[in-house]
């Protein structure tokens, strides 16, 4: 045993009682709830990948155990527009520093970051959450949940439809759970899922009364107002990243 690793042992033998008082820098609202020990919905500071703080908004009593972090949430004017009509490959971020409802979207390095930690286990789409509310969600018509496993091409830009089995779907109140569900997005589209695509490929869900060439939770063309997110033009697309809970 040379000197250098005697002399490295004992400075780390030294410094493990230490370890205790190290600042946890929380990635995710997983990690929040864990740590802070609270289940109230709210803005948190969260830490990108180089530990710098930026204002999250998180979920914790819509779906019971889970914990989700907003990525994305847009207004159908802004959901429209070219600028977010796009996949969650492209890196078009706005309001980090403020985040909103109407026009919103973290980076793709923060989307990455949260991607990647291991509590991320899903996705998931709803409309007009509702932060003054203490659930944030009532019910879950017009609802998209899938997990990571089911399809990894989240920051992708696929540019074809990917059958993938979602968690649970709902679309103007006809829903399905672990159902084969044809996801689409592109340079030019957002991640989202076609009417029509919906009936015909994968599973084959029948959703009645759609409109000809209508998107669900994004990528809006033809308006439905049966759509939650698309009710009128103060309707919010809200995308989030998140997992499961122990406590």
């Amino acid at each position: 045993m040379t000197q250098s690793f005697l002399y490295h042992y004992i400075i780390l033998i030294a410094l493990l009682p230490l370890a205790r008082f190290a600042v946890i820098k929380p990635t995710t609202c997983a990690a929040i709830r864990i740590l802070d020990q609270t289940s109230r919905n709210g803005y948190f500071t969260l830490y990108d990948s180089t530990s710098k703080p930026y204002l999250a908004f998180c979920d914790f009593q819509s779906d019971p155990g889970f914990a989700w972090t907003l990525i994305e949430s847009l207004s159908v004017p802004n959901a429209q527009s070219s600028t977010y009509r796009k996949s969650f490959y492209y890196n078009v971020p706005a309001n980090e520093c403020a985040p909103n409802w109407s026009n919103y979207r973290l980076s793709k390095a923060k989307m990455t970051t949260l991607k990647s930690a291991v509590s991320s286990t899903h996705f998931r789409a709803t409309c007009n959450f509702n932060s003054e509310d203490e659930k944030g969600l009532q019910h879950h018509r017009d609802y998209l949940r899938v997990s990571f496993c089911a399809y990894n091409y989240f920051l992708d830009a696929r540019s074809n439809h990917t059958c993938a089995t979602v968690d649970y779907i709902n679309v103007i109140g006809f829903s399905c759970s672990k159902c084969s569900i044809p996801l689409y997005s592109a340079s030019e589209h957002h991640l989202c899922a076609h009417a029509e695509n919906i009936k015909l490929k994968c599973g084959k869900f029948n959703i009645p009364n759609v409109i000809s060439d209508e998107f669900f939770f994004g990528h809006y063309r033809p308006i439905n107002p049966q759509f939650s997110c698309t009710a009128n033009s103060t309707s919010t697309t809200n995308w989030w990243i998140g997992g499961a809970i122990f406590n």
